[in-house]
């Protein structure tokens, strides 16, 4: 071995001496072996890249030179690479194309007004609050919305800047309608992104493996059911469900999706406690229990089956939860008599958690047929007995958007606090370029808008990027303009390499190569629709850096920590609204007067999620010494699954002492809920003394035993039915509360 072979590095194309070419060749040679692999691993990206280079070329030769319409052409690019580079829309191919088409009408809104209202300076800017604010909100509509936002906030922007020309209007709006289509066209036709399995199905693989599981009626642990609805399970989860299969618009149909995502998931996870609670290779079930079991299976696998037929139900048609309610109804008092008789024995709730598991997975079964029920279309559901649950059936559609829209109109919420910071931003920055007349101002809200982050570390951490990343761009393009000059067909055959090198460079690599990777689009594009010089380059420096310090500011004066200090009031508020849902719905149960504010609790559940997520999102020096945030979500979702079926029970506890007791102990649970939130607050930590568990012992003392005969036995085991599933909401409630003091 010679030494040169002997020091040749292992890995890389190898050094030669047999001249340029030969080299030139080992080198394409070895990226074609290491890096078109490499490439494939991330489809996603490449695809885009290309989608968005082949439909913004192709717009902009079309316009530029073939119908010689410089205003069309720039629309019609900056139209593909705001909505298919800077907007991150969801989805498959079909669902991006369907985004981006319903996504027409706001925006020839926007570039109308953009175009109207660059009149003055003022006007621009109040349009830029306002309008930013409105783009940056209406998010919380779901997540197609707000993937879509930052490139719709482009819209209005690109025309809102001197020279005020409204007789350019119809090349604006005719080269934003092509450029729309093409991207439409290319996301669906080029390259387009895999289908994924929409919610309904994964709904009914879920109802599948829980009749599955529900078929076991003793014997060995049924492994394979069980691994089975775990994952079945775990594909609901919200992390797990792509973006745009999300059913998290406030439409009918997307809130019927979720509550019967909830109810398919409780029911599968009674069904694992309780299979897995049984001991020993025969364990038998009782035949009340078995007969619960068959009841489930049938509903479930009829619940799976509507959901892959997909059709609108007609009136008396399609799954019925009146067999297993029928069922439920003498099982759940007979097992209440039955546990009050073994409750002296039992102080920390062993037997009771165990004999409830199948009567709360009969009770999911339930909510899911009637959720699915609703989803097809029948808004009668909430005519039956647990209909309670289901009183946004008949609620029109205006007033399911209106409160979705004021949902978060608070300064608690993370996305009111970002909408506020974006248009605060934008406005700023349309102020500054204006009065200061910068050139190409664009370019100054461009980097306001994307550079702006929900801490000012991050925001700052991504301008230092986008500044470094920008000055390489700026040299490499002032020299590519000095070099080319003013040949535009030079820029023409470069324009697809420099643009599909940059959109692939910029998500691979990062902020640094993105910047830099647009400032030479920006470049090669702005030097085929006007004559431009080495100057262009310095001139975007020059903005950026504007765009940066504005977005600095920004993030220094509205929320400069993002979420880290709002997840903690969220999860006060969170808390405190689980201890109003305890109150008002124990005196439902109690005393049958009042309501639950189910709307109240789902308002506290759905900002806490939301600055969760941010949170999680967001980086951080010190993150060490953080709560255990999801069990307080966990509570969340306990104290509203109460107050949607609790109220609904047939029966009235009695006697009075017995009432008392439930009240004084949902009292006491809900006094230490917000204790938790006074101190989550005022951030003074967590005491160390527990929450104590429910004195069972006490309310056996004034439970007076059910007889076995007599004519008021069944009223009295409805009665008891009706308490215990209160004790059990309530044991579950305190569990939840003693994890988040154990586990914080």
């Amino acid at each position: 071995m010679s030494e040169q072979q002997g020091t040749s590095p292992p890995y890389g194309p190898r050094r030669s001496a047999d001249g340029p070419v030969r080299a030139l060749l080992r080198r394409l040679r070895y990226l074609r072996v290491h890096g078109v692999p490499g490439l494939r691993g991330h489809r996603s990206v490449v695809g885009n890249a290309v989608r968005v280079t082949v439909a913004s070329c192709l717009a902009f030769y079309l316009c530029r030179y073939v119908l010689d319409l410089t205003a069309m052409s720039v629309y019609a690019t900056f139209t593909v690479v705001s909505l298919g580079a800077l907007a991150r829309i969801p989805g498959s191919g079909r669902q991006r194309a369907a985004t981006t088409v319903m996504a027409i009408p706001a925006g020839l809104v926007l570039i109308t007004l953009g175009t109207l209202l660059a009149v003055q300076t003022w006007a621009a800017v109040l349009g830029m609050l306002v309008i930013g604010f409105m783009v940056a909100y209406a998010g919380t509509t779901g997540p197609r919305i707000a993937g879509a936002a930052p490139g719709m906030q482009l819209l209005y922007i690109l025309p809102c800047f001197p020279p005020y020309a409204p007789q350019d209007l119809v090349q604006r709006l005719t080269g934003f309608l092509l450029g729309a289509l093409l991207l439409a066209l290319a996301q669906r036709f080029l390259m387009p992104e895999p289908r994924t399995p929409s919610f309904g199905r994964l709904l009914a693989d879920a109802a599948e493996a829980a009749a599955d599981l529900a078929d076991h009626h003793g014997g060995p642990t049924p492994v394979q059911a069980l691994a089975r609805a775990h994952r079945a399970g775990e594909a609901l989860r919200p992390t797990a469900v792509p973006p745009a299969d999300m059913p998290a618009s406030p439409t009918l149909t997307h809130k019927a999706m979720a509550h019967a995502a909830e109810a398919v998931r409780t029911l599968l996870a009674r069904l694992d406690t309780l299979h897995t609670m049984a001991t020993g290779p025969h364990h038998t079930y009782h035949p009340e229990t078995v007969a619960l079991l068959q009841g489930i299976s049938a509903a479930a696998r009829e619940t799976a089956d509507a959901l892959r037929r997909g059709r609108r139900l007609r009136p008396g048609e399609g799954p019925s939860a009146a067999p297993l309610q029928q069922e439920l109804t003498p099982v759940r008092a007979h097992r209440a008599v039955a546990t009050l008789d073994r409750l002296g024995a039992d102080d920390r709730l062993v037997y009771l958690r165990r004999r409830s598991q199948v009567v709360q997975a009969a009770d999911s079964a339930v909510v899911l047929l009637l959720a699915t029920r609703l989803l097809l279309g029948d808004r009668t559901v909430d005519r039956n007995p647990v209909g309670h649950s289901f009183a946004y059936a008949r609620v029109h559609a205006p007033r399911l958007w209106w409160q979705r829209l004021t949902l978060h109109l608070t300064p608690r919420s993370v996305i009111f606090q970002n909408a506020c910071r974006f248009a605060l931003g934008l406005a700023a920055a349309r102020a500054i370029a204006g009065v200061l007349d910068l050139q190409h101002g664009f370019w100054v809200l461009l980097a306001t808008l994307t550079l702006t982050r929900t801490t000012t570390l991050e925001t700052w951490s991504a301008v230092r990027q986008a500044l470094l990343g920008t000055l390489v761009g700026a040299v490499v393009a002032a020299g590519l303009l000095v070099v080319v000059q003013d040949r535009d067909t030079v820029y023409a055959v470069i324009l697809p390499v420099v643009m599909l090198t940059a959109f692939i460079a910029g998500p691979l690599r990062g902020l640094a190569w993105a910047q830099g990777g647009f400032t030479l689009v920006v470049a090669t594009l702005f030097a085929q629709v006007t004559p431009s010089t080495w100057q262009l380059a310095p001139v975007r420096l020059v903005d950026v850096l504007v765009g940066s310090v504005i977005g600095l500011a920004c993030g220094l004066v509205a929320w400069p920590r993002g979420a880290g200090s709002e997840v903690r009031k969220s999860m006060a508020g969170l808390c405190s609204a689980i201890a109003d849902a305890i109150g008002q719905t124990t005196a439902q149960v109690v005393e049958r007067a009042g309501s639950t504010d189910i709307f109240a609790l789902n308002r506290a559940l759905i900002l806490a999620r939301e600055s969760l997520a941010q949170y999680q999102c967001e980086a951080r020096e010190n993150a060490a010494g953080q709560p255990d945030w999801p069990t307080v979500l966990v509570a969340g979702a306990d104290a509203r699954r109460g107050g949607r079926l609790l109220p609904g029970r047939p029966g009235r506890i009695a006697p009075h002492e017995v009432g008392a007791w439930l009240r004084r102990a949902a009292d006491s649970t809900a006094a230490d809920y917000r204790a938790l939130a006074d101190r989550l607050r005022t951030d003074r930590g967590i005491p160390h003394e527990r929450p104590q568990p429910l004195d069972i012992r006490a309310l056996l003392a004034l439970a007076p035993p059910v007889p076995h005969h007599g004519p008021d036995r069944e009223r009295r085991a409805v009665s008891a039915a009706l308490l215990l599933d209160s004790v059990i909401w309530l044991d579950a409630l305190t569990d939840d509360l003693s994890r988040i003091h154990q586990e914080m």
